[in-house]
């Protein structure tokens, strides 16, 4: 394989090198050298190696000390600080109206008023779409009608059915009393006339039968003595038989109205009056059925007429209610539930019962709705005072107090994070607010408590393992963790209860070395700091969570 060559210039008297002309002997003497690519290659490898050891070793020297002043130290101090609950929320009016649709149903908004629109009691606010409605009314109306004659109707059957009735039972109490009266009658009255008249019969007959004897006797004296023809005393003789027949005859008659005749009439009159009792009971019967029959027709028609009234007016008032007026001064304000809420209130959009479509707030009090986590609203009490901060007016504060924490967590959010549990809490807004809108973003500041002359360190510096929690004391610059009892936490400073003294130094940077010196377990770690209680990954350690 061949080998490419270059030449170089070597100083005189390096081995190899060849003398110049004499006219140049003043200058200094070079031998062209022959050297390959490959070697000044190599060389070129060499001298960037030990370039890179050098550098190494004078970092080493001279970076590691720069590196290790670089950790911070803490000097462990009393000292006093609040404690902050900080969130951020929506401006709302402590006092507002709802106003929502009343329409049953579906509806759709025709017109609506502008957002931001300060409107008086009474004002027109939204418009509904009333066509069905309309329709409603009209045939409501023909049912009226039709209900309202149908009642009148029964109404009259009802009077004249009662008039029948009682003609009726007139006139059924009228035969009882007549039966009755013709009992009495022929009990006091014609059986006792019967009775003499049978008796008188039966007498008069008697008479008679004897005078046809007494003159049948006188005939046969007189036709023996010859006065009187034979014809004669015949004659006589068939008027005492005739006479003896005819008293036979009515004594007959006699026992026969004794014995069947009065008995048998007074037992039909007796049937009489009971029948005429019982069928005045019927009647009575029957017209009460009848009326009642009839009562429950008109009671029918009344209650159909009373349903097509109730429905007309409520369609009516479905006809005013798709005209919603202010019932009270306020700012139009188109309600939302949430900034992905898709339902925006606006001309043409449809409506269901009882969604809320405008709020009218009152402005003279305003509030701020926020959340605080769960693991937050023990440490909340009513009554805590806040400071408020409101983004939307060049950084304005106002005063506040806590006036509301709720009682259930909020499942507005949950689709977000099912195990996030957040709590509503309402600050009120202390001073004037006249000039506040609904809507805006409100900074809150809620002063938990204020911590005094406490024994405290910053929240970087506390460290998690296993449910105790350490920092990492620096003695003479030697690094050992130790064990403290922390109590309430800010955003910067941690209340140490018991394991540090005032005036020990503590490491504020720590390193991975220094965090393999804390006692060893299988519990997750995680590092302190914001986000206190939230699981760490690998093994980062955590801060104290503040204390009950």
């Amino acid at each position: 394989m061949g080998m490419t060559e270059t030449e170089v210039s070597l100083p005189a008297g390096a081995p190899g090198a060849r003398p110049e002309a004499a006219d140049h002997s003043w200058a200094p003497s070079r031998t062209p050298v022959r050297v390959s690519r490959r070697t000044v290659r190599w060389l070129a490898l060499a001298a960037v190696a030990v370039a890179a050891i050098g550098i190494y070793f004078v970092g080493k020297r001279w970076l590691a000390p720069i590196a290790a002043q670089d950790i911070q130290l803490f000097t462990v101090t009393q000292r006093s600080f609040p404690i902050l609950l900080t969130a951020t929320g929506e401006l709302k009016a402590a006092n507002s109206v709802e106003v929502r649709s009343e329409v049953e149903g579906r509806a759709t908004i025709i017109s609506l008023v502008a957002e931001g629109t300060h409107v008086k009691q009474g004002d027109l606010l939204v418009e509904l779409a009333s066509d069905e409605i309309d329709e409603k009314i009209r045939d409501l109306e023909i049912k009226e009608t039709v209900a309202a004659a149908s009642y009148e109707a029964a109404v009259k059957e009802l009077e004249i059915l009662k008039d029948k009735n009682q003609s009726e039972e007139r006139k059924a109490v009228l035969a009882l009393d007549m039966a009755r009266l013709s009992l009495e009658k022929y009990r006091k009255g014609e059986s006792k006339e019967l009775r003499k008249e049978s008796e008188i019969t039966v007498k008069q007959t008697e008479e008679e039968l004897q005078r046809a004897k007494d003159y049948l006797k006188d005939s046969e004296e007189l036709f023996k003595e010859g006065f009187i023809t034979r014809i004669e005393r015949e004659r006589d003789e068939f008027e005492a038989w005739k006479a003896e027949n005819t008293l036979e005859k009515m004594q007959v008659r006699a026992e026969v109205l004794e014995k069947w005749t009065i008995p048998m009439d007074l037992q039909t009159k007796e049937s009489d009056v009971e029948e005429a009792d019982a069928e005045l009971e019927r009647t009575k019967k029957a017209s009460r059925a009848s009326e009642e029959k009839a009562i429950a027709e008109v009671n029918a028609k009344k209650d159909e007429l009373a349903i097509v009234r109730d429905k007309l007016n409520k369609a009516r008032e479905q006809k005013k209610k798709a005209r919603i007026v202010a019932p009270a001064d306020g700012l139009v304000v188109y309600f939302k539930e949430d900034w992905w809420d898709e339902t925006r209130i606006k001309t043409g959009t449809e409506l269901h019962e009882r969604q809320q479509i405008i709020e009218l707030p009152d402005t003279s009090s305003m509030k701020v709705v926020i959340r605080v986590h769960e693991t937050q609203i023990e440490r909340l009490k009513e009554g805590l005072a806040a400071t408020v901060t409101l983004e939307g007016y060049s950084g304005r504060q106002y005063p506040g107090k806590v006036t509301k924490i709720g009682t259930v967590a909020d499942s507005a959010h949950r689709w977000m994070n099912p195990n996030t549990k957040e709590y509503l809490t309402e600050i009120l807004i202390e001073g004037a607010t006249g000039d506040l809108k609904p809507g805006g973003t409100a900074k809150v500041e809620v002063l938990v408590t204020q911590l005094n002359n406490v024994t405290a360190v910053p929240v970087q510096a506390v460290f998690g393992k296993g449910g105790k929690y350490y920092v990492f004391a620096d003695e003479r610059g030697n690094t050992r963790p130790v064990e403290v009892e922390v109590g309430l936490a800010s955003t910067e400073y941690v209340e140490v209860k018991k394991g540090l003294d005032v005036g020990q130094q503590i490491r504020l940077s720590i390193t991975d070395e220094m965090k393999r010196l804390l006692p060893d377990d299988n519990e997750k770690e995680g590092k302190a700091g914001k986000g206190a209680g939230r699981k760490g990954k690998g093994p980062a350690p955590t801060s104290a969570p503040a204390a009950k």
